[in-house]
Order: structure tokens, then C-alpha cells, then sequence
């Protein structure tokens, strides 16, 4: 039964995984295509996620050999960096579509 679900948190860590590196290859198409300040935050902000997920991936893994406390530290502070690429990308969407709304409407 242990196997079973390390097979499924593995599974959610490749999907993730692969995930991450679509949106990233998104991104890079998407700043060659349209550079702006809002396309490169976005790359900036999922690049910046993919290294806060392997981080927290290996520091968590690595704490887990010291003592119950250090992945309890480890945790902690993911949680609260965790969020913050995800913040980032959402701006840059947000400013990306803000301009390309406000140039719709002055080229109409």
C-alpha cells in the first residue's frame, strides 16, 4: 500500500513537472513573439517558480536527513515563497492583457 501512494505523489511531481515547463515554453515563444515588460515578467515569474519548486523539492528532502524540525522550517517557508512566482505571473498577465485590451480599443 505504501508504494501506491508514493506512485501517486510521484505522478502529481512529473505532472507538475511537465506543467511548469509548458508554461515556460509558452512564455519564451511569447516574449520572441511580443517583447514587452509584461511578457518578460511572466517568463521571469515562471522561471522563478520552476527553481522555487526544485528548491523546495531538495531543501525539503535534504532537511528530512537532520530532523523532523528542519522539514517543519522547510515547509514553513515554502508556503509562504511558494505563492509569490505564481503572484508575479499573474500580474504580468494581467498588464499583458490590459495592453493588448487598451490597443484593441485604440486601433477600433
Amino acid at each position: 500500500m505504501e508504494t501506491n501512494h508514493t506512485f501517486f505523489f510521484a505522478a502529481g511531481g512529473v505532472l507538475n513537472g511537465i506543467a511548469q515547463l509548458v508554461v515556460l515554453i509558452a512564455c519564451i515563444i511569447l516574449v520572441i513573439k511580443q517583447k514587452s515588460g509584461s511578457t518578460i515578467m511572466m517568463l521571469v515569474a515562471q522561471i522563478l517558480g520552476i527553481f522555487v519548486s526544485v528548491g523546495g523539492f531538495t531543501w525539503t528532502a535534504l532537511s528530512a536527513q537532520v530532523d523532523p524540525e528542519s522539514v517543519l522550517t522547510a515547509s514553513k517557508t515554502m508556503a509562504l515563497l511558494g505563492p509569490l512566482p505564481h503572484i508575479l505571473f499573474a500580474i504580468g498577465l494581467i498588464w499583458f492583457v490590459y495592453s493588448n485590451v487598451k490597443k484593441r480599443e485604440s486601433i477600433e
